[in-house]
């Protein structure tokens, strides 16, 4: 069957379509060594040479900077600048600049610091991550992503036992990104063309896989496919297309939702009229497979996925299609108790700048119709999107999509509409109106996209570098970051005066070292790894004993405040017979002193009721800061100061101590990381060491497993 974006099922009567038999080149064929091969350094040269093969071979590629496009008329140009500039759109060079745009062509960055892929989804394979930071009193969400469709392959909350999309192996990512994951189709009309009966002039998806340049390839079709970008940030990711055939340019960006009480991957996609007379846009936006919450469901969908569906369903948070909540009925275990799910993820959708939600398609077969590979959009051929919404939708027994509904927006050339989705997940269908209000504020989005960069900066500020070379300066930022989330980030809790403020931990007892961030580095290539994340405050997950030891060896040269307290910590992992446990988990509280906890609960809350609430949590047990506050969200604990004062009380009544699990197994170069913390400490601390090695008294490790003599 013709694809419809190639064989023209609805061309666009004045653009000429790309042929048919350029359907079967794939760039996936590709015998291309994969980068995960090589170091950074080979990956940017190989980069940069191929670059400049291609900067020779053609001087007619469009600029691409600021992500600003070349305005082109609607009818065909042969891959070449033509027709007038659209509104605030950039023009085309003349002849005479030909040098610029060879020297654009080779940047490696965009002014922006985000690293370029031009084509991206004809290179060979790669894969990365959103760091998964939303901020000390924030809840992040885990993603990974891959040069393939639009680029997220999977994300979810706390490991991938608890999936939004699917977590796959990086080989898997490569071939089902395109399919299953993030989508957009395009239903549109330009003024006095030809139409078909539905009135729409052509129906085209932006970073189809049927429209992937075929690298080395060099042909009139081949210059009429879509030019793409990827652009690797810090904190988010974001990919381009220019479509010069049908006149329109697609962007889409992606980031963590930072600093909020619910965890969401925003989605930002921004859609442009590039060509000369007005467009008339529906669109569908969003993803084709959402799974719904259900407990661990990483083995069910790899071993029973067609059983799970007869669990799930699809829920609403208001009478519109606007507040969908994907969840299971119950939890599908085995056992003789039955656990109601309450919980359930949410996909929240509207058009910056204004004030009403849009519907979401959950009905997979309203989209894909019969097109069981979700290959192409046979739903789309003889519906609108306006129809589509207008009919009943069946969301139950069945994995559903997540679809925001356009309906017939109209584009002055140069003109753009973005559409931003939140991703997440909620405790109840109650919570989905008020976090519908909060996100859909105008210029919320902009504000947080904006505070996930600071936070970037704010993190790696320990390390700012500023030499001649800012490559320089962005890879010593990038390889702290990197290093930072297998071993976390030090915070000192307990500040609560000008005498804390002014005393390390080893002089104040109240101060107490709180790593955030880390996790075990699980990914789609290291599939074997299971990465954890809590989604709290304080948010961090466990590690392997060696990297979380490497990765804070020069915490105190980074964070004097933190004394001795990585030696200490590590020290006291050592078992009887010499060996230590594999995971380090993080370090836990107890609040000893019942007149201390009754204290300070009455001191951070604003009635009675909540300070006992605070006084018997403390009291029972002990605790972390991101179940502290947790708990205090669940149980309706009225704070009177803020959360940071909050905490601080707490910890600087609270003694600390070390957590690790066994795991399977020893490692015999542990060792060799003692000396490393002890040296990094004396650097800072030199009248320390004494004190250190015959002051301290420090526990040992019980563990349920120990070494034979």
């Amino acid at each position: 069957m013709t694809s419809y974006q190639q064989g023209g099922t609805y061309p666009d009567e004045e653009a000429e379509p790309l042929h048919s038999h350029f359907k079967t080149k794939n760039s996936n064929n590709s015998t291309s060594p994969s980068w995960k091969r090589f170091g950074l350094a080979a990956a940017v040269l190989a980069l940069l040479g191929y670059m400049a093969v291609q900067s020779s071979n053609s001087n007619e590629i469009g600029n691409v900077q600021e992500l600003d496009v070349l305005g082109h008329h609607h009818d065909k140009c042969n891959g070449k600048k033509c027709g007038k500039s659209g509104k605030g759109m950039k023009s085309g060079k003349d002849n005479n600049d030909d040098d610029k745009v060879d020297e654009d062509e080779t940047e490696l960055f965009d002014e922006r610091r985000r690293y370029i892929v031009r084509d991206f989804d004809s290179r060979s394979t790669f894969s990365n991550f959103l760091p998964g930071v939303a901020g000390v009193f924030g809840k992040p969400v885990w993603s990974f992503y891959v040069n393939r469709g639009q680029g997220i392959a999977s994300f979810g909350l706390t490991s991938k036992d608890y999936p939004l999309l699917e977590f796959n192996p990086a080989n898997k990512a490569y071939q089902l990104t395109p399919y299953i994951g993030f989508r957009t189709f395009l239903q549109g009309t330009r003024e006095g063309h030809k139409k078909k009966e539905d009135g729409t002039s052509f129906l085209i998806e932006p970073f189809s896989p049927a429209n992937s340049k075929v690298a080395g390839l060099d042909t009139e079709e081949e210059d009429l496919k879509p030019t793409r970008n990827m652009y690797v940030g810090t904190n988010e990711m974001e990919i381009a297309e220019i479509d010069d055939v049908h006149g329109v340019h697609t962007s889409v960006n992606y980031f963590v939702l930072p600093e909020e009480d619910f965890a969401a991957l925003v989605r930002r996609t921004t859609i442009t009229n590039t060509g000369d007379d007005d467009l008339t846009l529906s669109a569908l936006d969003g993803l084709a497979k959402l799974e719904p919450t259900g407990g661990k469901l990483q083995w069910g969908l790899k071993n029973i996925g067609r059983t799970l569906e007869g669990w799930m369903g699809v829920y609403h948070g208001d009478d519109t299609l606007a507040l969908p909540f994907y969840r299971m009925s119950t939890e599908p275990s085995d056992s003789a108790s039955v656990k109601i799910e309450k919980a359930g993820h949410y996909c929240i959708s509207f058009i910056e700048g204004e004030n009403d939600l849009l519907p979401i398609v959950y009905d997979t077969e309203k989209v894909f119709g019969w097109s069981t590979t979700l290959q192409e959009p046979t739903g789309l051929y003889t519906k609108t999107v306006s129809d589509i919404v207008a009919n009943p939708q069946y969301g139950a027994a069945k994995t559903s999509s997540a679809f925001a509904a356009v309906e017939k927006v109209t584009l002055s050339p140069g003109e753009s509409i973005t559409i931003t989705s939140f991703y997440g997940e909620a405790e109840a269908v109650e919570d989905l109106p008020k976090i519908a209000k909060t996100v859909s504020t105008e210029g919320y989005a902009s504000d947080k996209f904006e505070r996930a960069r600071e936070l970037m900066d704010q993190l790696t500020s320990s390390v700012e570098t500023h030499t001649a070379n800012h490559l320089f300066n962005g890879a010593i930022k990038q390889n702290y970051l990197d290093n930072s989330l297998r071993g976390g980030m030090p915070v000192i809790l307990g500040d609560l005066d000008e005498n804390s403020r002014a005393s390390n931990a080893d002089e104040d007892s109240r101060l107490k070292v709180y790593h955030v961030f880390s996790r075990i580095h699980g990914d789609l290539e290291r599939d074997y790894n299971d990465f954890n994340i809590d989604p709290t405050y304080f948010s961090q997950g466990p590690g392997n004993y060696r990297d979380v030891a490497q990765n804070r060896r020069n915490d105190v040269i980074f964070s004097p405040r933190i004394g001795s307290f990585v030696v200490k910590q590590f020290l006291s992992f050592i078992q009887a017979d010499g060996y230590e446990p594999l995971t380090v988990e993080a370090v836990a509280y107890l609040v000893e002193d019942p007149n201390q906890a009754a204290r300070v609960a009455s001191t951070i809350t604003a009635d009675s009721k909540s300070a006992s609430i605070i006084q018997a949590i403390i009291g029972g047990g002990i605790f972390r800061p991101g179940q502290l506050f947790t708990l205090f969200e669940q149980i309706g604990v009225d704070l009177s100061v803020s959360k940071q004062r909050a905490i601080d009380e707490l910890m600087a009544i609270s003694t600390e101590t070390p957590m690790a699990v066994y795991g399977s197994g020893y490692w015999a170069d542990h060792w060799e990381y003692y000396l490393d913390l002890i040296e990094a400490y004396t650097s800072v601390y030199p009248d320390g060491e004494e004190a250190l090695m015959y002051d301290t008294e420090l526990r040992y490790f019980f563990s349920t497993a120990t070494v034979k003599p």
